[in-house]
Parts: C-alpha cells; structure tokens; sequence
C-alpha cells in the first residue's frame, strides 16, 4: 500500500475510492438518525443545514460524504499548488478520510466538516500571501472564512489565532496586516448580529448560542479498547512522522518549511482546544485530521523504512474494522 500510494495514477485513486466506500457503506445501506447537537443549539448556519436534513438521514449521509471528498480534493490541490510534500501523492487524502471515519459516531452531519474545509481554504489563501509585496490582503480573506468557520462550528474560532501566527510567520509583523485580520475575523460576526436584529430575533438569544457553544461542557466521550488501540496505533506511526519532519525542516525550501510550520502550529491549537477548551470533543478531530495526514503524508512519501511503516498501516486498518464490529 505504501508503494502504490506513492504514485499518482488510476490505481491509488481507485483503491482510495474504494477504502473511502467501505468505510461508509453501513450508513449509506442503513443511514443512523441524525442526532441533535448537545444542549439542543447548533450554531447558525450549520443550523441552517441540520435542521433540513434531521428528517432525511440518508441525504444527510450523502451530504457528510460529499463534505469530506470535497475535503480531500482541496488537500490534494493545496499540495500540489505549493508542492511542499515535494511528491504528487493522494497520501494526504488518504489518511484524511481514515482519520476522520475512525470517530464513527460523528462521521454524519459533523459541523466541523465544513468548519474544517474553511479552515483549509483558509490556509491556503494565507500561504499564497508569502513574498506578496506590500500589505497582503491575504490574511484578512483568512480571517474572514476562519470566521465565518465559527459559524458552522464554535470551536473552529479558537483557529483565528493560526491567521495571527501565520502573518508572523509568514511576512515581517505589520500592524496594518494584523489589524485588517482582525477586521476580517470580525466582519461575518458583525453582519451576523445585523441581519439577526433586523429580523427580529432576540440578541442575547443569539448571544446565548454562541456562548454555549464555544464555552459550555459537552458529555463525556465514551472510549472502547479497540477505539483506544486504534489511537495507540495512529500515535505509534505518527510520532516517527513527526520526528522525521522536524529532522528535515531545517534542509527543506523557505515556504515548504513555513507551510509545515503552519501546520505544527494548528497542531499545537488542536492540541490546546482538546485539553483546555471543555466545549471541544471527538467532532474536532475533522479538523484535527488536516495537519496529521499532511505529516503522515510527508513521511511515508519518502520513508525508507517500508516494512515497519506498512505494517503499522495494515494495523490502523485492522483496528479501525475491529472498533466498527465493536464499537463497545
């Protein structure tokens, strides 16, 4: 699998196709009831999309798929425009679609899908600020979609802070470029609260909505063995990963090494969200996923330990089957 992966013709992209479909077709053949969000609240545009479909689960299933293959031509698309992972590989989107369906109770309708496709459009118009003479309006384009994220997913707000350290990273620190990020961060808010009072609607209900989606305690996730094991083995072929990229950063181009550290930095952010944000649980993972698989991508693009790397893939694939059969 590792071999085939690392190349870019019909046939990854068939096998891919294929392991995207197995890991779905329980729920296109028996579509689960689309579950609402704690506390009864979603936030306002992914609103707008759940209360529709909740009586259809099948369209919702469809829509949630779609989402995520959408998801992964983007990640596709964004190697391949800054070449990076300097490698043509569907790597990336392959090990996006096994990370975000390794949570199977919120693979359907999960508004960090969307979030997360925002967040990496988002990214992408950040790097594209790299060596732009003058002021980049770049950042506030990345404000702006990261933002306007939050509306589908609270906990997608906390990832404004990626755009703050992307214009460090990226360009010189320019007090006019963090201030229209800053304008950017704030406008879909602001023209949110306008449209919701010209309708109307109560502000501190809206208010409400926010604050208990981005603060409020959800319930506790239930852990099986076999989801624990599952995680055990991503962490195994991961960290290697990890300690190969930070061993290769210093060698690599100047906007491949700022691109990872984009990444490292969201990882830090995913990071700090699980653990200090109570509001935040597994639907993070979609966004999780992102700068994981980029890592993951990177090392088995070029790992020369094949053996070791292949049969902790066919482990993750193993695990993940064993937590679908069972999930207690």
């Amino acid at each position: 699998m590792i071999r085939l992966f690392r190349g870019t013709g019909i046939g990854p992209l068939l096998v891919m196709i294929l392991i995207a479909v197995a890991l779905w077709i329980q729920y296109f053949i028996n579509p689960p009831q689309v579950i609402l969000p704690p506390g009864g609240d979603a936030m306002t545009l992914w609103g707008l999309i759940f209360e529709p479909l909740s009586g259809f689960p099948l369209l919702a299933v469809i829509l949630s798929f779609m989402l995520m293959l959408i998801m992964v031509i983007v990640m596709i698309r964004f190697n391949t425009a800054l070449f990076f992972i300097p490698r043509r590989t569907y790597f990336p989107a392959l090990f996006f679609i096994i990370f975000y369906s390794s949570f199977a109770d919120v693979m359907i309708l999960n508004p960090a899908l969307p979030a997360a496709l925002l967040i990496m459009v988002g990214i992408w118009r950040m790097m594209d600020a790299y060596r732009v003479n003058g002021m980049a309006f770049n950042f506030f384009d990345a404000a702006l979609l990261i933002s306007s994220a939050g509306m589908f997913y609270a906990g997608a707000l906390w990832f404004i802070l990626l755009v703050l350290t992307g214009a460090l990273i990226l360009r010189s620190p320019d007090f006019r470029e963090i201030t229209i990020t800053l304008a950017g961060a704030l406008l879909p808010w602001i023209i949110l609260y306008a449209v919701w009072y010209l309708t109307g609607s109560s502000m501190a209900d809206l208010t409400e909505i926010i604050r208990h989606n981005l603060f409020d305690k959800l319930p506790d996730v239930y852990w099986s063995r076999a989801l624990i094991i599952l995680f055990i083995v991503i962490a195994i072929g991961f960290l290697p990963a990890l300690l190969s990229l930070f061993r290769e950063m210093p060698t690599q181009k100047i906007k491949s090494r700022k691109t990872f550290e984009l990444l490292l930095w969201m990882m830090v952010i995913c990071a700090a969200t699980y653990a200090f944000v109570p509001s935040v649980s597994m639907e993070m993972n979609a966004i999780t996923a992102i700068p994981v698989s980029f890592v993951m991508a990177n090392y088995c693009a070029f790992t020369r330990r094949l053996v070791s790397t292949e049969i902790l893939f066919w482990l993750m694939a193993v695990m993940i089957v064993v937590a679908r059969l069972w999930p207690n």
